[in-house]
Formats: C-alpha cells, structure tokens, sequence
C-alpha cells in the first residue's frame, strides 16, 4: 500500500480538540516508561507535542527534567497551555510554535534529549523532520521517536482502526485512519536514519502498530 499524506478534512481548531478527546493515556505512558529505561539529561525537547500529555507526564516522573515542547498548530498548544498550568508545570516545560521542518533559528546539539511521539506521519516531507531531531540532540546525547507503521493493505488499516479507536468518534476513527495510511512502513524509516548515521538495529518495532528510534549519539 503506497504511503498518502493526510488529507485537511478537519479544521485545525476541530482536529485539536477531537484529538485531545481521544483517549491516548496506555500509549503515553508507555512511551514515557520506554524512554526512562536509559539516561535522558536534564533538557529535552518534545516535537510535535500535541497538548503536550507526554512532557507532563515526563517532568512529573522526572524532577530534574526541564522541557520545550513545540508544535506547529496554535489550537494545538493553546489546549498544551491549560493542559501545562492545571499540572503546575508552567515554570518546567516552554511551549513553541514551530514547524519541525523549519526550525534552522534553533541552535544545532541544544538537547540533551529529542523525542517525538507520532508526529513523522504528519509530516509531507518526514525525512526533514528526523534530520531535525538529529540536528538539535547533543553529541552523546538520546533520540527517541515512535510513530505508526503504515499497514500492507487496507484490511489491516481497518483491523487496526476497529481493535484502537472502535469506541471513539467517527472523526476519530477517520483521523486514525488517515493517520495510518500517512504512515511510513519499517523499511522506509530505517532507510531514512541510515542516511542520518543511525544504524537500522536502532529502528524496530515497538508494538503491532508502532516503530521506534531508541538511539544514543555514542552509538555507531
């Protein structure tokens, strides 16, 4: 199944607040669990961090971590505002507007961490957007992108959208499963960390829907 961009069937207003409605809470946290498995440094930056549920939970479990969280929709991280304050965490985690793809006013190896959670499938030209997490993480420093797989046919797109989001919304489903489609499959994403010197052991499978970069700069 060839890989097609997301279409813009909601308004951003509208796709912010449908996605800040589903219920994302198994998936973030294990996110958070595999990312604390191994040493992150005290500054990490979170792309593409929606209302920004994976940097609270990250500065909640820990104290010594300080975040920007940045995302390209102003809908998006005006929900990550409240979502911010109402945790008390306003003074820990600074949120940026910005597109990932177009962040060359950020100083290059400024992160002792970069993450990402589903951001690259959003993405027209995802390739970009790793070359940016690689550019802003600190030599030695920890990389940590997980994103969707793109299924071989559209039975499996539908078995996955039933098995995940049957019991959400409509909009829901659709985003879900426009979101995969828009996908990049295994092979892709690890062909696109190779050209950025990560080795494809660094790529896997995390879950029957999910890839994962788990890399350190320390790593050839």
């Amino acid at each position: 199944m060839r890989r097609t961009p997301e279409p813009a069937t909601l308004s951003p207003f509208d796709e912010a607040h449908e996605y800040h409605l589903m219920d994302h809470g198994e998936v973030n946290r294990r996110f958070v669990d595999d990312l604390l498995q191994r040493p992150i440094g005290s500054r990490v930056i979170d792309l593409g961090c929606g209302p920004a549920a994976i940097a609270i939970e990250l500065c909640r479990r820990d104290k010594d971590v300080e975040m920007i969280a940045v995302d390209a929709e102003v809908e998006m991280l005006e929900i990550a505002k409240r979502e911010v304050d109402a945790a008390g965490l306003l003074d820990r985690i600074a949120l940026h507007h910005a597109d990932v793809c177009e962040m060359q006013f950020y100083s290059d190896e400024m992160a002792d961490a970069v993450i990402s959670n589903s951001l690259i499938h959003h993405l027209d030209h995802p390739e970009q957007g790793l070359a940016t997490a690689r550019r802003l993480v600190k030599q030695g420093g920890r990389l940590f992108i997980r994103d969707l797989v793109r299924p071989a046919n559209e039975r499996e797109v539908e078995s996955l959208v039933a098995t995940y989001s049957g019991q959400e919304s409509e909009n829901a489903q659709q985003l879900l499963r426009q979101s995969l489609h828009a996908a990049l499959t295994l092979e892709e994403i690890r062909e696109m960390a190779r050209g950025l010197g990560i080795r494809p052991d660094h790529v896997q499978m995390s879950s029957d829907r999910h890839w994962t970069i788990d890399w350190s700069g320390k790593e050839k």
